[in-house]
């Protein structure tokens, strides 16, 4: 048999040992002595060295060192078998090259600081522990911890100091109309789309508590439209409160609601799942001073889809109405959704006629279909069934004092029923109807437009702007237009949401504007060319003396051209509508800041009369710009006072001066290329300015933007691409910490 010279390697287990196993080993440890395993062979001398010095200094013998302090072995132990932690470490953090895993660093902390205090020493090498803590970045490994911004945040802006006499007003003496309109502006809104409370609610209370005077207009304020379904918990006891107010209060609640807006979907659950209804119309009887009531569906806004899931339907209870019976309620706005109504149109009529009901202003219609087995048949004079444009005709009619009418994702909206409207409407808003054709509404202002003060045109994808070309004539009291051409898919997965329409403004139609327009939004307009854009930014232009009333103007479009085109495009109708529409800016006046500021500048006033006004010496120059001194800004105020170059040049011009003349500035090269290009820009919009034969100049608010941008449900923004957390590596200023020795400069 040969011989082999191979050695056996001892047995080695990899197995990690739980924190029970630590707690027994170290427990034996302690009053047993146990043998050293021998190192492997196919190790270096350094680790051999290291072993060898390890064993001497845990001999099993017990030293008076070692016996009264049970926690130095532990911590020892602890140290020997470390908890592995697999956290990520990000990008701003040096990974350790010697270590595969870290140790946690609230253990590290503890652990190094009772090594310190113990008077054994440590028995690993110090080398490796330098080297790592050299290498390491200052920035602990600490899961959770506050990142530092990108950028240092600006400095907060300096406070202006208002001359005042020190007297407080007596807010405690206000009347209170004036403190209920003061709470209302200050609480608004108390819950917001998704019926979600706000911060206005617990403000409200506090304000209620604050002073006697206060509690009368604070819960006003807060009872107006009571947060019923904002408040989730307390939901049942704001309802019993309001219907059953406690003995003893001074103050009436039940006069307080004028609006009631309740969640369809959890209608239901409104106190307890018994007794909703019993207490929905309770609650209608004890408010006397009801008058506008929104019971409306979540799922109804945009994108105007289902729901994946069926949800428990709601109807409409008999004990409501026959409520309104009871009262002498006489509501102004009411809600119709054919989903939470079991009988056709002929009840709706018959509700109508209830006295409650013959007050109604405004009037909102959702989902309103027409019959599926009329839609196919043809108009036939033997058929006597009314069709459902007909009974919703008729439904409107019984309402005397009708103005608004709103429909939402009604597919009734056409040319059939829109002559069937009323006629003395003021308002009409169309939101999310796919039947609307421009042939059909512009038949309809024709008809019906004589009284109409606003227009509301939203997600109708089939409508185009063919109607604004008799707009002038059709509506001659048009106070508000607005219209949103973005539209929604039918389905998640589906694209279905292109316009319905060839284009949207022909060539050859030009719009005319009404003359007491106010406020005209158009958003996301596109499919169309260039020149029908151009025909119907110039009617914008050649109206604009006829626009007095004229303040807020809003134009986002798209324009099919080439890019460079569509800059030139951009360019020259910017500037054109911000020289004729928007408004110059004029800084409020100082002197009206208090009763104090206006008395101490009448009084300089009065002595400028007395004495002559004599020249100071040294005036400050009003200067905008940062970076210009007034030392630097006095010469050049002397020398450049006829220039008409803009203020950034000439900064560039004060930065050159301290430069050594033996390399040129790279400023310098550059800055007759950037008053080249900016004196032929300002050459052009000039020319464009000049163009313009009449200045409004009374908006207020101009936003008039060109791209390319395709509307979609979901807007990015440039906060959705950052990082949740931002990065902590700052840029390097070429100097390097002394604490930092042997880092990177990265």
């Amino acid at each position: 048999m040969a011989i082999t010279t191979k050695r056996k390697r001892g047995t080695v287990s990899y197995k990690e040992p739980s924190s029970a196993e630590d707690l027994s080993e170290s427990s034996e440890y302690e009053h047993t002595p146990r043998r050293k395993r021998p190192a492997p062979s196919r190790r270096s001398a350094r680790h051999q060295a290291n072993d060898d010095d390890s064993s001497r200094q845990t001999t099993p013998e017990r030293s008076p060192a070692l016996e009264p302090s049970r926690k130095k072995h532990k911590e020892s132990r602890t140290r020997r078998h470390r908890k592995v932690s697999y956290k990520d470490i990000s990008s701003d953090e040096e990974e350790d090259p010697d270590a595969d895993f870290e140790v946690p660093e609230k253990h590290v902390r503890t652990t190094q600081r009772r090594v310190k205090a113990s008077a054994v020493p440590s028995p690993r090498p110090q080398r490796r522990e330098k080297a790592r803590e050299r290498g390491r970045s200052k920035q602990k490994l600490v899961i959770g911890r506050i990142r530092k911004p990108n950028q240092a945040p600006g400095a907060a802006p300096e406070a202006i100091s208002i001359p005042s006499d020190g007297h407080k007003p007596a807010w405690q003496f206000l009347p209170y109309h004036i403190l209920l309109q003061i709470f209302v502006y200050a609480s608004h809104p108390l819950h917001d789309e998704n019926v979600k409370p706000t911060t206005s609610i617990p403000w409200l209370v506090q304000v209620a508590r604050l002073c006697s005077t206060f509690t009368k207009p604070a819960l006003t304020a807060l009872y107006r439209n009571p947060p019923i379904f904002a408040m989730r918990q307390t939901r049942r006891d704001l309802v019993h409160h309001l219907i059953q107010p406690p003995s003893g209060v001074h103050k009436d609640y039940q006069v307080m609601p004028k609006r009631l807006t309740l969640d369809a979907t959890q209608m239901s659950t409104l106190t307890d799942p018994t007794h909703s209804v019993a207490d929905l119309a309770a609650l209608v009887k004890s408010l006397t001073t009801l008058r506008e009531i929104d019971i409306f569906d979540p799922i109804d806004r945009p994108p105007f889809r289902g729901r994946l899931r069926r949800a428990r339907r709601w109807v409409y209870p008999d004990e409501l109405f026959a409520a309104l019976r009871e009262t002498e309620l006489r509501l102004r706005s009411w809600r119709w959704n054919s989903m939470f109504c079991q009988r056709g149109p002929l009840w709706m009529k018959s509700i109508h006629g209830d006295q409650a009901f013959q007050s109604l202003r405004e009037l909102t219609l959702v989902k309103y279909h027409p019959e599926p087995s009329r839609e196919d048949e043809d108009d036939d004079e033997g058929n006597s069934e009314p069709t459902m444009e007909e009974l919703i005709g008729s439904a409107l009619a019984v309402l005397p004092n009708l103005r608004s009418l709103a429909f939402e994702t009604c597919g009734i909206v056409r040319g059939r029923l829109l002559p069937l409207l009323p006629t003395n409407l003021i308002s009409l808003s169309i939101v999310n109807c796919g039947e609307l054709l421009s042939d059909a509404l512009s038949s309809f202002l024709t008809t019906h437009g004589a009284h109409l003060e606003e227009l509301i045109l939203h997600h109708n994808q089939a409508l185009d702007l063919s109607f604004l070309v008799d707009l002038k004539q059709s509506c001659p009291k048009l106070e508000v237009l607005r219209m949103d051409t973005t539209y929604y898919s039918s389905l998640v997965m589906s694209s279905d949401n292109e316009p319905l329409y060839e284009s949207l403004l022909g060539e050859n139609e030009v719009p005319t504007w009404p003359a007491t327009l106010r406020t005209l939004d158009m958003q996301y307009l596109r499919k169309w060319d260039s020149t029908a854009a151009s025909n119907f930014f110039q009617s914008l232009i050649d109206s604009a003396e006829e626009l007095p009333d004229l303040q807020d103007l809003t134009i986002i479009a798209m324009v099919d051209t080439d890019w460079r085109q569509r800059a030139e495009f951009r360019r020259k109708w910017s500037a054109t509508f911000q020289a004729v529409f928007a408004r110059k800016w004029e800084p409020p006046n100082p002197h009206l800041a208090s009763l104090k500021a206006y008395r101490l500048w009448k009084e300089k006033q009065v002595s400028s009369q007395i004495q002559p006004p004599q020249v100071e010496e040294e005036e400050k120059v009003d200067s905008f710009v940062e970076g210009v001194t007034e030392e630097l800004a006095k010469p050049q105020a002397a020398e450049e006072s006829d220039s008409d170059a803009p203020l950034v040049s000439r900064r560039k011009r004060q930065d050159e001066q301290w430069g050594s003349t033996r390399l040129r500035s790279r400023a310098k090269a550059n800055a007759s290329y950037d008053e080249e290009l900016e004196d032929s820009e300002s050459e052009q919009d000039v020319e464009d300015v000049e163009k313009v034969s009449f200045v409004q100049g009374r908006c207020h608010t101009v936003i008039f933007r060109i791209d390319n941008f395709r509307p979609r449900e979901e807007i990015y923004a440039e906060a959705d691409f950052l990082d949740a957390e931002p990065s902590g590596d700052d840029e390097w200023n070429g100097n390097d910490e002394a604490n930092d020795e042997g880092g990177y400069a990265w």
